[in-house]
């Protein structure tokens, strides 16, 4: 008895001093953050994170092609609690793994989601950045790169992986497209025009041998993205540098794009900019 008595006061005392307290709140904060986190997931973020992967990803969680992607947003885009702006990204999400549909579907779409015409620009600025939306006049031809068939083990609602990664590993490697990146290939690009300037330094620095110095960190791949770059991109950027050692990649862009921060600027793409 007297030893457990001991062993309480100890406790007591430990708990009492002020390095505890400390971690204690700090602790304290994590939990607090990490249920409100769970909470908003638990209230339709997880379903509305895994229909949003099996359309980005054409297939399910399991790898089975998706045969009735409709029937599988419908009931998101008809829930009051959900959101406008996920809406408007799932139905942007099914056009594009649609490759573009009528503008008579848009109409159908935005109406079935109860999302006002108003935002209907939001839907068909996106053709602005080279992508089809509208196939009434007919499809474009779109250049989509062969993507790499990754079997790394991730999360069921994080399976989409940035085409930028892929793009990354393909410049370090030298397997780059030289017909749509000209610039650092130093490849001929035969369309009947002037060679495109190239980087002299492109896939040479590590053999530099008489500058090691001045390139003590080793080669980098720097990368700038006109318009904007996800968090996504950013940690992909993190994750090839960790897997292509020596190799360091760095990227940024003018912007960080958030999924409302695009629908804001695909919102306003068609408008005329401020004279200010």
């Amino acid at each position: 008895k007297t030893d457990t008595k001991n062993i309480k006061d100890l406790s007591m005392m430990i708990k009492k001093m002020p390095q505890y307290q400390k971690e204690l709140n700090k602790l304290s904060t994590h939990i607090h953050l990490a249920e409100e986190c769970m909470k908003q997931y638990r209230e339709g973020v997880d379903k509305l994170c895994k229909v949003e992967q099996d359309l980005a990803m054409q297939a399910d969680q399991d790898g089975e092609r998706l045969k009735d992607p409709m029937k599988l947003m419908v009931p998101l885009l008809i829930d009051p609690a959900l959101r406008m702006e996920d809406r408007l990204r799932l139905i942007l999400l099914y056009i594009l793994s649609k490759n573009g549909i009528t503008d008579e579907n848009v109409n159908k779409l935005l109406q079935h989601a109860n999302i006002a015409q108003a935002e209907k620009d939001t839907i068909t600025n996106a053709a602005l950045l080279g992508v089809n939306i509208t196939t009434d006049s007919g499809r474009k031809k779109v250049w989509t790169p062969t993507r790499k068939d990754r079997q790394e083990t991730v999360y069921h609602t994080s399976r989409w992986v940035p085409l930028i990664k892929d793009i990354m590993e393909d410049a370090i490697d030298d397997k780059l497209d030289a017909r749509h990146f000209p610039f650092p290939s130093g490849k001929p690009t035969n369309q009947g025009y002037s060679r495109a300037p190239t980087s002299a330094r492109y896939g040479q620095w590590h053999k530099e041998r008489g500058q090691q110095q001045q390139f003590r960190s080793g080669p980098r791949l720097i990368i700038y993205i006109v318009g904007g770059v996800t968090y996504s991109e950013m940690r992909s950027a993190y994750e090839v540098t960790k897997d292509k050692k020596p190799w360091e990649v760095i990227i940024g862009s003018d912007q960080i794009i958030t999924p409302d921060g695009f629908l804001s600027n695909l919102r306003q793409l068609n408008k005329p900019r401020d004279s200010a």
